[in-house]
């Protein structure tokens, strides 16, 4: 019965934008303007969506589901996930990142890991390259923070931090994050439940689970 709720929630998933159009929900206009300034996946975000991926499929279905879910808060909100060094967090991360509902529903999207160490402009401009498709060198005297800022206002986007180990490096980086009601999100992952709770806006943390006997 486990496997079959699976199956189905994946099948409407797959299913809600066609629902969503007939239903006349959303703005399908916007969801084609969505499909346009989709940026593709890059370095950051290397897994394949067609890969396997054994266990977490439930995981994905409701992460999703806070990322894109209609009636959620316009404002930006932050999803955690949380979870032990090994356990699959990044990769659950990448899983939803490349997502094709995912991808339509956000008009700008970056992928970038931050880890114990980080340079902060370094991350500005990954996210920056990401965010505006343009791979050319950005010279040291331009001001990333206020770049970022100018790439990402107007638009839903969705920025990935993956392994935070500090609030520091999240109180520096949410600064060049437009706070528009457009339905942005930022998604993170962590392995200290303290810095989650810390970077915490709207919706709790989400603690992953460890895999049963049966799905390892």
């Amino acid at each position: 019965m486990e496997a079959d709720g699976v199956i189905n929630a994946t099948a409407v998933l797959s299913l809600l934008p066609t629902i969503l159009k007939k239903s006349n929900i959303i703005d399908m206009e916007n969801v084609e303007k969505t499909a346009a300034h989709a940026k593709p996946s890059t370095e950051g975000s290397s897994l394949s969506n067609n890969e396997d991926f054994v266990g977490f499929e439930e995981d994905v279905n409701q992460i999703i589901q806070k990322l894109t879910g209609f009636g959620g808060p316009k404002q930006r909100d932050i999803i955690s996930i949380v979870g032990m060094p090994g356990l699959g967090k990044t990769t659950l991360a990448n899983k939803v990142y490349n997502n094709p509902l995912v991808i339509h529903h956000f008009n700008v999207r970056a992928f970038c890991t931050v880890s114990q160490k980080y340079d902060e402009r370094k991350l500005l401009v990954e996210i920056l390259k990401q965010a505006t498709g343009d791979k050319s060198d950005i010279n040291e005297d331009v001001d990333v923070v206020d770049a970022v800022k100018k790439a990402l206002s107007s638009w839903r986007y969705l920025i990935v931090l993956d392994d935070i180990w500090k609030y520091e490096a999240w109180e520096y980086l949410q600064l060049c994050f437009p706070r528009e009601e457009k339905g942005s999100r930022i998604m993170i992952t962590t392995r200290d439940e303290k810095v989650a709770k810390e970077i915490k806006h709207r919706s709790d943390p989400y603690f992953l689970r460890f895999l049963t006997k049966e799905e390892s």
